[in-house]
């Protein structure tokens, strides 16, 4: 004989069609519930956090920022995308870090108070190095070793020690920084110019607001040698189509250079000299609010020559500089023109000497045939066997204004003087050889220069 076991159901007398469960039983399923919601919250919060590891994981690994506490990876591992933008010189950019024999990867967070997340906007060690080579190509410079450093305050920075791959074995190369956050080049002493570097971009697109353009680059030079300026750089298509530096104190434009595109140019210029002369002036004109004493001296035909063909270059038009009606040596305008459709392709200012440093203007007492002669006798001593082959090719006098960058010249120090041009046979046969100079005191006749070399 079988028997079934079944709950007993029992009607509640007070409560007509409800069903009453024993106390047992009511805590059984009750159980039961619990059980199988933990079961689902527990599901959920797996789902969940397996999702969170996922986007940590991804966000990560794409921005890679500079304050996670890991070390940089070694330079030899970092690749370029293939998209990655070309040199100023057009030339595809072969691996970022080639030949590369040194690498630190000291770590240095940039606040290890602020949660990862919150340094999305950190260059990756890739992105910097390729923003490097935007400046420094392949083709010319070689990485030693990167490391990221904080010895400047309130800046995050890689440093790249670099060297130009035609130096020596031992040249220990140069530090180049770039900002972690906003990928610009970052020169020490940049942060003490009136104009920024947001200042200069926005300064260069105003000064050319027809040139299409994806953007423009800054990089602050304060090289001894030469004058401190802003340089810009405007590109379009990973290609750079012009270039030029401003005052970093005023933001006076000091040059600038257009990239000429040489194919489909022909051969010979549709603009004449005269006519190119007339659109450098009114250039001048235009962009300059107070008059300039200038007077245009020289003019030169540049061709255009590449890949074993010469096509229409650019005129350069040489405008002089005039104090106390001289004409100064190197104070002027150089202002270049397109041979084929009268476009300004390049500009240079050479404005460098106050008023109060030239001397007070004098009638030479020293004649220029004296001067001439002077020259000569010195040029026989120097190479007595080319005393026969020398040809004078001007003597006139100008402020001798050559002073070195980065020095103010005391009030009535620039000097005026005989300017004496010459070559000889042997100088004439070298073809990159430029023309001797020698300088003439217009008062007493005395050298006061004199470069002549063979």
């Amino acid at each position: 004989m079988v028997y079934q076991r079944s709950a007993v159901v029992i009607k509640d007398p007070k409560d007509t069609g409800s069903v009453y469960l024993p106390e047992r039983y009511r805590q059984r399923i009750e159980t039961k519930k619990r059980q199988r919601l933990i079961k689902k919250i527990l599901a959920f919060s797996s789902v969940v956090t397996l999702c969170c590891v996922v986007v940590l994981i991804v966000s990560g690994t794409l921005s890679n920022p500079l304050s996670q506490f890991l070390p940089l990876p070694p330079v030899s591992n970092v690749s370029v995308p293939e998209g990655s933008p070309i040199s100023p010189s057009a030339e595809p950019t072969t691996p970022l870090f080639q030949n590369v024999t040194t690498v630190t990867t000291t770590f240095v967070p940039i606040d290890e108070g602020q949660p990862i997340q919150s340094t999305t906007e950190i260059q990756s060690l890739g992105n910097a190095a390729a923003l490097l080579r935007l400046e420094y190509p392949s083709s010319a410079y070689t990485v030693l070793s990167v490391n990221a450093t904080d010895q400047f305050p309130d800046r995050s920075l890689y440093e790249f020690k670099i060297k130009k791959v035609t130096s020596s074995q031992d040249n220990s190369g140069f530090s180049v920084f770039v900002d972690a956050g906003t990928g610009e080049i970052y020169v020490p002493g940049q942060e003490n110019a009136t104009i920024t570097a947001e200042n200069a971009k926005t300064i260069a697109m105003e000064m050319f607001p027809l040139i299409r353009t994806d953007g423009v680059r800054v990089r602050y030079n304060n090289n001894p040698d030469s004058v401190r300026a802003w340089v810009f750089t405007m590109f379009l298509d990973n290609t750079t189509i012009l270039t030029g530096s401003l005052d970093p104190e005023t933001g006076q434009l000091i040059s600038f250079t257009r990239s000429i595109p040489w194919e489909g140019r022909q051969a010979d210029p549709l603009v004449s000299v005269n006519a190119a002369q007339k659109i450098a002036d009114r250039y001048i004109l235009e962009k300059n609010e107070a008059s300039l004493h200038l007077n245009m001296t020289e003019v030169y035909y540049v061709p255009l020559q590449v890949s074993q063909k010469t096509v229409a270059g650019h005129y350069d038009f040489i405008y002089n500089r005039i104090v106390q009606e001289i004409p100064c040596d190197k104070d002027g305008l150089t202002i270049s023109v397109d041979s084929l459709n009268g476009d300004v392709t390049g500009f240079e200012r050479r404005w460098n000497s106050p008023d109060s440093a030239f001397s007070i203007a004098m009638d030479p007492l020293v004649t220029r045939s004296v001067a001439i002669s002077a020259v000569l006798k010195k040029a026989e001593e120097t190479y007595p066997s080319s005393r026969n082959g020398i040809t004078i090719i001007s003597a006139e006098t100008r402020w001798k204004d050559d002073q070195s960058h980065g020095t103010i010249p005391r009030p009535g120090s620039i000097p005026q003087a005989w300017k004496v041009v010459f070559t000889d046979e042997i100088i004439r046969e070298k073809i990159s050889s430029s023309p001797a100079v020698a300088w003439i005191d217009i008062q007493t006749g005395k050298i006061l220069d004199f470069s002549y070399q063979h």
